[in-house]
């Protein structure tokens, strides 16, 4: 059996331009939605916690590296 080479990073990453310009071209132009304000709170309060949390835990990631051992 015979594994197929993987494409190169490039033109994986061409492939995917491409389809995120598809799908930006197949997207109306115009969208009429409502977001209640409790909704937007809580949207804000998830990236604030994740972002928080995330760089906690990168400089957990970054002591874990950079301590010195005895």
């Amino acid at each position: 059996m015979m594994l197929k080479p993987h494409p190169h990073p490039l033109v994986r990453t061409v492939g995917v331009v491409l389809l995120g310009l598809a799908l930006l071209l197949s997207s109306p132009s115009s969208l009429f939605g409502y977001t209640d304000p409790g909704t937007g709170a809580f949207l804000y309060q998830a990236v604030y916690a994740a972002f928080i949390g995330g760089a906690f835990y990168f400089r957990k990631f970054l002591n874990r590296i950079f301590r010195k051992r005895p």
